[in-house]
């Protein structure tokens, strides 16, 4: 008997969305999947109640996941990123009580269009049953960090952003890619003038030079 047509497949993927081969419904394939990178070691700093992380290496499939995400705007790959970072969290028993994401002033979405770190941290919330963190915002204007030194970019970065709410609870920071980690640093400096718990800022991937 022939297979009946289902038009719920026309919705979905039939390719990966890296190398073209046929998938039958994800967005990647297994192959490219077995190609991430992960890190050996995951904790980058911990500085008090305050955790920095990176799961895999910014290489190879993960780096181009992200920027399909990021400058293809093929939004339904924003689930399997996410998927990473739920397993990482349930490896690694982290216990919060709110997900939040790298913000953006604006002009800064308007231009990309949408928020890559706020669609993967919007389905860890749906995941995990946390509500999204929406008090911390980005204030400032800023570069690209793309082309400036070292200097130049922890002075871009400098105060651009803040926690408007107190918060109760431990809190998970999502971020695409982890480079000199200039923006983990004020962001965690700004939401631990709010909180005493802990915070944990988990990067997807992370440059290795």
């Amino acid at each position: 008997m022939a297979n009946k047509f289902n038009p719920l497949n026309l919705l979905l993927p039939s390719h990966c969305l890296i190398c073209g081969k046929n998938t039958d419904g994800e967005n990647l394939c297994s192959d490219c999947k077995e190609k991430i990178r992960y890190l050996e070691y995951p904790l980058i700093e911990h500085k008090k109640n305050i955790y920095f992380y990176a799961i895999t290496e910014y290489k190879g499939t993960m780096e181009k996941s992200i920027k399909i995400l990021k400058f293809r705007k093929r939004k339904i790959i924003a689930k399997d990123l996410a998927n990473i970072i739920i397993d990482f969290v349930s490896k690694e028993k982290m216990q919060f009580e709110h997900i939040g994401f790298v913000p953006m002033t604006p002009p800064e979405t308007r231009e990309r269009g949408f928020n890559q770190t706020y669609l993967m941290a919007k389905e860890i919330s749906k995941a995990n049953k946390i509500p999204i963190l929406n008090g911390l915002k980005k204030t400032k204007e800023t570069k690209k960090q793309v082309g400036l030194n070292k200097r130049e970019r922890k002075e871009n970065l400098k105060s651009a952003f803040k926690m408007t709410d107190k918060i109760e609870g431990n809190i998970v920071i999502i971020d695409d890619v982890y480079t000199t980690g200039n923006t983990a640093a004020e962001i965690t400096k700004a939401i631990a003038r709010k909180t005493k718990s802990n915070i944990y800022f988990i990067a997807l991937a992370r440059k290795i030079n």
